[in-house]
């Protein structure tokens, strides 16, 4: 960023890739919140909160409930910024082959 910032180009959002950005953000976010409420569900049973549940089977929501909150959303995130990438490959590709 040597330019002056008089010199850049001002910054106009694309409202499409907003909304995008928005649900992606918005699915994140209950994806976690899911996650959370599975991890209490499985303590709730391993602490014998719930009589009928076998004690493994809480263990089991709350490593899902783990993988939930932190691996899926990274997941997700890198899969939306891959194909944000590759739509922009995409029209740099198609702008190139329409200069002559």
């Amino acid at each position: 960023m040597s330019e002056p910032i008089a010199d850049q180009p001002e910054y106009i959002p694309d409202p499409v890739k907003e909304k995008q950005a928005k649900a992606v953000h918005f699915m994140v976010s209950i994806i976690r919140l899911l996650g959370v409420a599975l991890v209490m569900l499985g303590l709730a049973i391993v602490l014998d909160r719930l009589p009928p549940v076998p004690a493994p089977a809480g263990y089991v929501l709350i490593i899902l409930g783990l993988a939930q909150m932190w691996a899926a959303p990274v997941w997700i995130i890198r899969k939306y910024i891959r194909a944000r990438v590759a739509e922009e490959e995409i029209a740099k590709a198609a702008e190139g082959a329409d200069k002559p």
